[in-house]
């Protein structure tokens, strides 16, 4: 019968395009299954040996994004792991920001309340910014979604660093004190504990109470032999408390007790931070200083220098390799959108295919229409199908309408014709590029192509009125035609408010607007 032929024809092409697509998705994991253990690797070796660690992520092929699906936070946290290891402080802030993007996406709520802490350390501690606090209270919220004992462990102890970091050391002590028996039954992971009492001896370091402080130094060390604790970390944290040791007693002119203590803390070099390095040579530059040797205080000045000088050139070796790993994603991005075209088009052919089917099938049912109305079953059974025809008919145009709103939309922007308006959508739009990258727009030419397809007549008059102004100058009147503060502008163009003030008043002054008596703000704003 025809109709059981068209129903055979129909069930073979539905099987061929699920097997086809099946077929690739299983390829497609396949692939990416092969490079997880790389990440297994490398998070064997990433507290004592932060190169390997690097090494064996370093061989995971681009795209990364595909080739690892599902474990991207892992990947990232490893690499703020090895950039921590390695005293690179800019790739370090950068990798935990992606490491809680895909944290978030892949819902790993553990990798996101660890990267939202580290977050927070870093920009409370580094950038002494309030705002931190957001990024604890999401680390709080992650872990009791994890139900994780030691995150929260971890973030108890936050407030009283806080306390430490703020100098209030009587404070800091009273919050550790409270749960210093909680931390130490935490017999999975010696760290709390340990932190706990670091803290406690650097307080009691800074109050003078040095019996204090070296009754829970002794207990620091008492943990050297804990296997939960790997023994870079531990040497890390005595190293901080020795320099915090020499700075007292320096502070105190008990010059004997703190060149003691600085030998202790060079006998351990290698392992010292780029702040602890700091703070230890300007240690015994106070130190020589004091007992009148100059030449070996010239020393580490030179080695202070030398310090400062690669760390200056470790940023901006930073800045410039995250700006690559940007214009990287960018082309991969590309790249798998293409791969995703071509998919759909696949599977848009195949719906082709189908519909062409149920074209002829419809054109040889009207040739033999008398004949099906004998066999009523069969006519019911080819309307289930003609029904279904129609359905994928309104599932196709409905995908049709969905690309071109989408199109529509990418180009809604530039098309507002109300000032106000659009000057509120660009500020979002620029506020979602800032929050998810704090190197982004650093380039002078490419900035202004940027913005100025946004609002291409402003552009015009502003150049046509005052040609005087050179390019940065352009694009700071813009965002002050936007209504953007000082502070906020200084963050896209990742420079300061003083220097964007400065521009302000060179602008206001080659205007003139001094003499006119009108402010920048209203003159732009009437433009």
């Amino acid at each position: 019968m025809l109709v059981n032929r068209c129903r055979d024809i129909f069930k073979s092409v539905v099987f061929i395009l699920f097997f086809l697509c099946t077929s690739f998705s299983f390829g497609q994991h396949k692939k990416s299954n092969g490079f997880y253990r790389l990440i297994d690797s490398a998070d064997i070796y990433v507290s004592e040996n932060p190169e390997i660690a690097q090494h064996f992520l370093d061989s995971i092929p681009e795209p990364v994004i595909s080739n690892i699906e599902g474990q991207l936070a892992e990947y990232y946290q490893l690499k703020a792991l090895v950039s921590d290891g390695l005293n690179e402080e800019a790739k370090k802030f950068h990798y935990f920001m992606l490491t809680l993007k895909y944290a978030k996406l892949e819902e790993n709520h553990a990798i996101a309340g660890m990267a939202s802490l580290e977050l927070f350390y870093n920009t409370y501690i580094n950038k002494n910014d309030t705002t931190a606090f957001k990024y604890l209270k999401d680390a709080k919220i992650y872990y009791t979604l994890d139900n994780n004992t030691n995150g929260l462990a971890e973030v108890m102890q936050m407030p009283a660093y806080v306390e430490f970091y703020k100098t209030n050391y009587k404070k800091s002590n009273q919050l550790i004190l409270e749960h210093l028996e909680d931390y130490k039954n935490i017999k999975d992971d010696g760290y709390y504990y340990m932190y706990a009492l670091f803290m406690l001896s650097n307080n009691y370091t800074h109050l003078h109470d040095f019996k204090n402080a070296h009754k829970y130094l002794n207990l620091l060390k008492d943990l050297k032999n804990d296997n939960t604790i790997s023994l870079s970390l531990h040497t890390s944290h005595l190293i901080t408390a020795y320099n915090c040791l020499a700075e007292v007693h320096l502070e105190r002119k008990a010059i004997d007790s703190a060149f003691y203590y600085l030998l202790k803390v060079r006998k351990t070099g290698k392992l010292m931070n780029n702040a602890d390095r700091e703070n230890h040579y300007t240690f015994f530059i106070n130190y020589y200083e004091s007992i009148a040797d100059i030449d070996n205080k010239n020393v580490y000045v030179d080695s202070l220098k030398y310090l400062y000088e690669q760390n200056l050139k470790e940023t901006i070796n930073a800045s410039v390799q995250i700006n690559d790993e940007l214009l990287n994603s960018e082309h991969q991005l590309a790249v798998e959108t293409e791969k995703k075209n071509i998919n759909r088009n696949f599977i848009l052919g195949l719906l082709g295919v189908l519909l062409v089917i149920f074209v002829i099938i419809i054109l040889r049912y009207k040739t033999i229409k008398k004949r099906l109305q004998s066999f009523s079953k069969q006519n019911k059974e080819f309307s289930y199908l003609q029904t279904n025809h129609e359905k994928l008919k309104v599932k196709v145009h409905g995908l049709e309408d969905y690309l071109t709103n989408v199109k529509k939309d990418i180009k809604q922007i530039s098309t507002i014709s109300d000032m106000a308006e659009q000057r509120t959508e660009i500020k979002k739009l620029y506020k979602n590029i800032q929050n998810n990258s704090t190197t982004l727009l650093n380039k002078g030419e490419s900035h202004i192509e940027l913005i100025n397809e946004l609002n291409v007549e402003f552009f015009n008059k502003i150049n046509s009125i005052h040609p005087e102004l050179n390019h940065s100058e352009v694009i700071i009147c813009y965002y002050i035609f936007t209504g953007f503060k000082n502070k906020e502008i200084a963050a896209f163009l990742n420079s300061s408010e003083r220097a964007v003030e400065s521009k302000r008043y060179r602008i206001s002054k080659k205007m003139s607007l001094q003499e006119k008596g009108i402010s920048l703000v209203d003159y732009l704003r009437n433009i």
